[in-house]
């Protein structure tokens, strides 16, 4: 189904950096992404531990559309080779990711998501 033909939005569970990332090739791609995040804020797992050094440098961690979203609007990645702290990529990514006009009015923060199978679908 092509985009033009799906009234529907894509519904993307979690606002870390993959969920925040498939919401911004969604939108490349002319989708309308849902995203759905348990916690308050985006990138809750990576704030819980903001003070950790990750092993990954920046250029691992930035997801190509959604820096294309990003630069966009001015914004500019990090040295590539240097090393982030997990806050480092809430503050200085994952934020200025969710408050783009494109991907912000999308995100619905503090909400699960539970499974629901209509009866009679085998599941249990």
């Amino acid at each position: 189904m092509s985009p033009s033909h799906s009234a529907l939005p894509v519904a993307v569970l979690g606002a870390g950096p993959i969920g925040l990332a498939a919401a911004a090739h969604l939108i490349a791609r002319g989708f309308t992404p849902l995203v759905f995040e348990q916690a308050a804020r985006v990138g809750a797992n990576l704030a819980s531990y903001a003070q950790v050094r990750l092993f990954s440098p920046w250029q691992y961690n930035i997801d190509k559309a959604a820096r294309r979203l990003l630069e966009a609007h001015g914004w500019q990645a990090p040295v590539a080779d240097g090393l982030p702290t997990a806050g480092e990529i809430v503050a200085d990514y994952l934020r200025p990711l969710a408050q783009l006009p494109a991907l912000a009015p999308h995100l619905r923060l503090g909400h699960r998501v539970f499974a629901s199978y209509p009866c009679g679908s085998g599941q249990g």
